[in-house]
């Protein structure tokens, strides 16, 4: 492999397409899923205190459950010029534009571990 190569990137639909080097597939980030349970509250033990509860005390809470949905940040699937493989951007690349797709920090492959490529203005420039 050249020490540097000039690819065009081309997005694709889904990520069943991602076939040749530099095809990308956008994934928008996803809202956290949010489920609510009424958790029931214990009655007080003294008697003046648990007539006052039955009538004016509260009798549960109710408790938000918080569930994290894979990507919560915009991600870019990509395919690996070297080992052709696709891997995913992280929290710490910032997706500058689309169309033409840029992404402001470098990407090192995961797989082969040798390649560390950008994305500029549409293109893949192996370093």
């Amino acid at each position: 492999m050249d020490a540097l190569q000039t690819i065009e990137v081309r997005r694709v639909s889904h990520s069943e397409d991602l076939l040749v080097p530099g095809d990308y597939v956008f994934i928008p980030a996803r809202p956290p899923r949010v489920a609510t349970e009424t958790v029931p509250l214990d009655p007080p033990r003294t008697f003046w205190k648990a007539l006052w509860w039955t009538w004016f005390g509260q009798k549960s809470i109710i408790r938000e459950i918080r569930e994290e949905v894979w990507p919560g940040y915009d991600a870019i699937l990509i395919v690996c010029p070297a080992c052709r493989q696709p891997l995913s951007t992280g929290k710490s690349h910032v997706i500058e534009s689309l169309e033409p797709l840029t992404i402001e920090k470098p990407i090192t492959c995961p797989y082969c571990r040798t390649v560390t490529f950008t994305v500029a203005d549409g293109k893949l420039i192996t370093v």
